[in-house]
């Protein structure tokens, strides 16, 4: 009876060690859980206060949400087509769009000279559905005294319900005259449209 006894004593001792090991790795884990979870909670919180305080407080925004914007300085109009005329126009390539090569002649006023001749020639490149021109130009603004000016320009046309509307760039490049020195280098902008032929606005 007493071999029984100390063997169930034994079987108790062992029972109790396992027991409390389990329970010990059990409480780690709670314990790990629970700082875990706790962590969470109070990283959250920090998350959505500190959204909550850029919302409500008035703080500048970040810069990139607020650019710098270009601006155009423009004069007055220096330059207006009174008429226009249209001189010939050939093919030059037909693949893989149409390009052809196009001469005008426009009389125009210009500002501080008065009335003036340009003689103009456009290459002109169609995209596939012939609603878009892309054009490159060059030619002589000859004054009522027989002083000149060149230029060249590049434009986009563009068919609409308003018909043929074409916006460019000019650029005044060659001139001896000293009546129009002032716009030796400058650039310019321009628009020609059915309503209103050619104006061109310089860049300050």
């Amino acid at each position: 009876m007493r071999i029984v006894k100390y063997d169930l004593r034994l079987y108790a001792f062992i029972f109790m060690i396992n027991f409390d090991r389990n329970m010990n790795k059990n409480l780690l884990t709670y314990i790990t859980m629970f700082f875990g979870f706790g962590l969470f909670i109070i990283c959250y919180d920090q998350t959505v206060v500190g959204q909550n305080l850029d919302v409500n407080n008035n703080t500048e925004p970040i810069s990139f949400l607020k650019p710098e914007i270009n601006s155009l300085d423009i004069s007055e109009p220096i330059y207006q087509t009174i008429n226009g005329s249209f001189i010939s126009t050939r093919e030059l390539s037909t693949s893989p769009t149409l390009v052809t090569e196009e001469m005008f002649g426009e009389d125009a006023i210009m500002k501080d000279i008065g009335n003036v001749k340009n003689n103009m020639t456009f290459i002109n490149t169609y995209n596939a559905q012939s609603t878009i021109i892309q054009g490159k130009g060059n030619g002589t603004i000859e004054t009522s005294d027989g002083q000149t000016i060149d230029w060249m320009s590049s434009d986009i046309g563009v068919i609409n319900e308003r018909g043929l509307i074409f916006h460019g760039i000019i650029l005044f490049d060659n001139t001896n005259s000293e009546k129009l020195s002032f716009l030796n280098g400058k650039l310019g902008i321009y628009e020609d449209s059915p309503e209103v032929h050619r104006t061109i606005w310089l860049l300050n």
